[in-house]
């Protein structure tokens, strides 16, 4: 399979004539609205899923969740960046806490079994890595559906009927 790291960084830099990082961050705080807010939950390889298909002005993202059936705290929402080449890059992804996580690039020490939120880095690119694989350790969430939300206030996605007050139901129960 060949290395799709150059295409990754190409795309997002041809998007704006500017640096990945700083598209990364234009993408992220572009005003995104949820076009099927009634999309429903599948189960496939363990978990209960849902996609959503998000709109921004020029450009298209999906919104991914993901719950593992059996173990409450394995859990992932994401936003993904979907360009019109068919690339896609996820742009950040909050994670729940049933995995460690390191940052070999920073060589700092390893998120032990905490949730933690992973942003799409031009560094970790280049490296051959994810472009989300860095993260960090945050107490915002604590189960998917605050995770959810976490991410629709961080990437300024409307389009869902998520508030704090309806936090429980919002997903899983």
């Amino acid at each position: 399979m060949p290395d799709s790291t150059p295409l990754l960084i190409g795309v997002l830099c041809k998007l704006a004539n500017e640096a990945p990082n700083d598209e990364i961050a234009r993408l992220l705080a572009l005003p995104k609205t949820v076009i099927n807010p009634r999309a429903r939950e599948k189960h496939q390889k363990g978990s209960a899923r849902i996609n959503y298909i998000v709109t921004a002005e020029g450009a298209s993202f999906e919104v991914y969740i993901r719950q593992n059936l059996l173990v409450p705290c394995a859990f992932s929402c994401g936003l993904t960046y979907l360009h019109s080449s068919g690339e896609k890059v996820t742009l950040m992804r909050c994670n729940g806490s049933d995995h460690r996580h390191s940052n070999p690039l920073e060589r700092v020490d390893t998120i032990e079994l905490r949730c933690h939120i992973h942003i799409a880095t031009q560094r970790y690119m280049e490296a051959g890595r994810k472009a989300e694989h860095y993260a960090e350790p945050t107490t915002l969430y604590s189960d998917v559906n605050g995770a959810l939300l976490t991410l629709m206030s961080k990437c300024n996605i409307k389009g869902l009927d998520a508030t704090a007050t309806d936090q429980q139901n919002l997903l899983f129960p």
